[in-house]
């Protein structure tokens, strides 16, 4: 039987590959149970009209992105009720920015 060396960089490469496969499961495992619970806070309490009068710009575009990425979730796994409640949600916020809009 030879004996192998031991190759340190191919250890590494093979090393950062398996790491970075299992935190990019990590961070996919993380966004999906964020989604979910987001969701069932929005069928839970809703989101109030008063309160995103009472956003900042910035707080009602991060809610908006947060929306559309949850939309995009639902769309790819063909949750399409699921789809239907965050869109009303989605709506309500598009006209709310849309007011402010208009108002500038």
């Amino acid at each position: 039987m030879q004996d192998e060396e031991f190759n340190f960089d191919d250890f590494m490469e093979n090393s950062n590959s398996d790491f970075e496969i299992k935190l990019e499961e990590y961070r996919d495992k993380m966004m999906k149970l964020a989604i979910e619970a987001n969701y069932e806070n929005i069928v839970k309490n809703g989101i109030n009209e008063y309160h995103l009068r009472h956003m900042y710009d910035a707080e009602l575009n991060d809610l908006s992105n947060t929306l559309r990425m949850m939309l995009q979730y639902f769309e790819d796994m063909e949750d399409y009720e699921k789809c239907a409640v965050v869109l009303k949600e989605q709506q309500k916020v598009n006209s709310v920015i849309s007011q402010r809009e208009d108002v500038q």
